[in-house]
């Protein structure tokens, strides 16, 4: 994966990340909007940025053919229910191991 493209998929995540703090710290939720309201309407397109991020892993994760089905399924759990988190370390470290795994089993 190019570096332009992981950039571009650790977005959403760091997104999450600051959301989620918003959760810890209520106060900090006036660093993104003044109200509530605005706050509900952003909610949507973050949402929306993070099943694009995830969808697109899935994706990119399945495509290898040469690599267990047991350790894709595991990765696949890992960033369905720890998204914020495991896609950023699937995007920054495991997709390159991937990727060198799958050329290595198809020589």
């Amino acid at each position: 994966m190019k570096s332009l493209t992981k950039i571009l998929l650790s977005i959403p995540s760091i997104i999450g990340l600051v959301y989620i703090w918003t959760f810890i710290n209520p106060k900090s939720i006036v660093w993104f909007s003044k109200n509530i309201v605005s706050y509900e309407f952003q909610s949507p397109i973050v949402n929306s940025l993070v099943l694009f991020q995830l969808g697109y892993l899935i994706f990119r994760l399945w495509s290898y053919k040469n690599i267990e089905k047991e350790l894709k399924s595991e990765w696949t759990f890992l960033l369905i229910f720890f998204n914020v988190v495991t896609c950023l370390i699937y995007i920054w470290k495991k997709d390159d191991q991937f990727e060198l795994m799958n050329q290595k089993l198809s020589s």
